[in-house]
């Protein structure tokens, strides 16, 4: 999944939790598990040879991620 659609994903559900309104654990687990890929994916693009403007836009992409794993795991 792209990195904008996953992102947007994220903000519709954390939206949805702060109008409080119940997100399903299904919904949750399934967004972890995609925020965990592309984690992974975005670690494994690191490795590879990359010019300087690449590796720092994939560096931010990763922070973000992580960031959105550790609110999620707040969330569940």
């Amino acid at each position: 999944m792209k990195f904008t659609k996953l992102s947007s994903k994220f903000s519709k559900l954390l939206k949805k939790q702060e109008r409080g309104k119940t997100i399903k654990p299904e919904k949750l687990e399934k967004l972890r598990t995609l925020l965990s890929e592309k984690r992974s994916r975005l670690e494994q693009k690191l490795s590879g040879e990359l010019t300087d403007e690449k590796r720092d836009s994939i560096q931010t992409k990763l922070k973000v991620v992580s960031a959105q794993l550790e609110k999620l795991d707040t969330m569940i």
